[in-house]
């Protein structure tokens, strides 16, 4: 299995899934076609063979569109029988209720607990 490298752009955010179980998505999640945008990675996470997942989520923003997608996958990989350990790792601004609250309604309805990290958000 390959890893899967997206670049950041304006609306999609960076991805980064590696076959060692690492994975990474950083930035904002308001692409103009989410079901297309998120399709290569529920693709990767249904084929995925890892037994040890660590999925880190840093989102600015993730619109409604995109936050199902995002279900999908944390869905499909937390249903996978042969991944031993999952963990997720959402970051969130502490001045943005909205992206802890999407976490944690994603933490409830996939039944598993969340690492909350707030960070600083860097301002260039």
């Amino acid at each position: 299995m390959n890893a899967l490298l997206l670049q950041e752009t304006k609306g999609s955010p960076k991805v980064e899934f590696y076959p060692s179980g690492d994975l990474l998505l950083h930035g904002r999640s308001i692409p103009l076609d989410p079901v297309n945008f998120y399709e290569p990675l529920i693709r990767w996470a249904e084929m995925c063979a890892c037994e040890n997942i660590v999925f880190t989520i840093r989102l600015y923003y993730i619109n409604t569109s995109s936050s199902k997608q995002l279900f999908s996958i944390l869905k499909i990989l937390k249903e996978k029988p042969n991944v031993k350990q999952f963990k997720v790792n959402w970051y969130y601004d502490d001045d943005d209720d909205d992206a802890y609250d999407i976490g944690r309604e994603m933490e409830f309805l996939i039944n598993m607990s969340f690492n909350f990290q707030e960070y600083a958000e860097i301002l260039e």
